[in-house]
């Protein structure tokens, strides 16, 4: 959540003299109808800025609010805020089930291994965001099993997979041993990494129309300095698959999707797309928010803030 600015309106009195005349009096009531109305545009500034910053990034697909739902609307009627604590008991289960069943279709198309059908009582650590957030941020929350993390989180989509005990299970993999320098094989990982996105109905066309493809050994688990480093004569089979707008970048850093594995066992250790529009998937829907959120909650409209003008006073 964006924190509100706060701006702090002070009238300074340092020049301030025991022996005051008429224009100096005169001067300090300009100087305070000017700070007056500094505090009343900032004010109207910060409050803009909330509702900007609540504001759900799109429009929600099988997501139509019910009278149940408070929100903040403009003079169109459209939906600009919704309190992000915003949630019902009733709400919490249904997100829960719409992830359970994502993380299973998900396993399914990457055949990841994972006992399957994944249901609650598979589950190690799940967490539903409140439909408020929710329904602002497009991101609904997360399911974890004995073997994979399911994030649906942009666009009310899968969009990131990890590994579970991802430490634990990439300090075993480099356990395994390193192999020769001369069996890197950069082009093996991007082949792997984009099966895996594809698999999972991620746009990996556009992804490369749009962006350039790295590829590198794993600078963590490989003791490098940093990603993009070749090793000298060993390397632990671990890759970094990443697409970023730059081409010259090779950190990692800002990147819109990435994909790691271990390349020996044709292991998926993570995977992250940071742009909706390259997931080809069906954002999760829910269908029944009237039950969910039964009555009436207080619907307001958002008038825009009207420009006051003040004048001097007059001599």
């Amino acid at each position: 959540m964006q924190a509100r600015r706060r701006t702090n309106c002070r009238v300074s009195n340092a020049n301030c003299v025991a022996q005051m005349n008429f224009n100096l009096v005169r001067s300090l009531l300009l100087a305070g109808c000017v700070v007056m109305l500094l505090c009343r545009v900032s004010a109207q500034m910060d409050y803009a800025d909330d509702q900007k910053a609540f504001a759900p990034q799109h429009e929600s697909a099988g997501q139509e609010l019910p009278p149940g739902v408070p929100r903040v609307v403009d003079t169109n009627g459209k939906v600009i805020y919704i309190p992000h604590e915003f949630t019902s008991e009733l709400y919490q289960n249904e997100p829960l089930e719409l992830l359970i069943g994502e993380a299973n279709h998900v396993a399914m198309d990457l055949k990841l291994p994972e006992e399957l059908p994944i249901g609650k009582s598979n589950l190690t650590e799940y967490s539903v965001s409140p439909f408020g957030f929710g329904y602002g941020e497009k991101s609904i929350g997360f399911v974890s099993t004995r073997n994979y993390t399911y994030y649906v989180a942009r666009g009310n989509k899968f969009n990131q997979l990890s590994a579970a005990n991802y430490d634990q299970t990439c300090f075993k993999l480099a356990e395994n041993g390193k192999l020769p320098i001369a069996l890197i094989d950069t082009n093996a990982a991007y082949k792997m990494a984009t099966q895996w996105l594809a698999a999972a109905s991620i746009d990996v066309v556009g992804l490369n129309r749009d962006y350039r493809a790295h590829v590198a050994a794993s600078p963590f688990w490989n003791g490098l300095a940093h990603l993009g480093e070749t090793p000298q004569k060993q390397f632990v089979p671990i890759y970094f698959v990443w697409w970023n707008i730059s081409e010259s970048s090779k950190d990692g850093q800002g990147s819109v999707a990435d994909v790691e594995l271990y390349s020996s066992s044709n292991k998926l250790l993570q995977m992250s797309v940071g742009d909706a529009k390259y997931i080809l998937r069906k954002p999760l829907e829910f269908t029944n928010l009237a039950v969910l959120f039964p009555g009436t909650a207080p619907i307001r409209t958002n008038h825009p803030a009207e420009t006051i003008y003040m004048s001097a006073p007059s001599n």
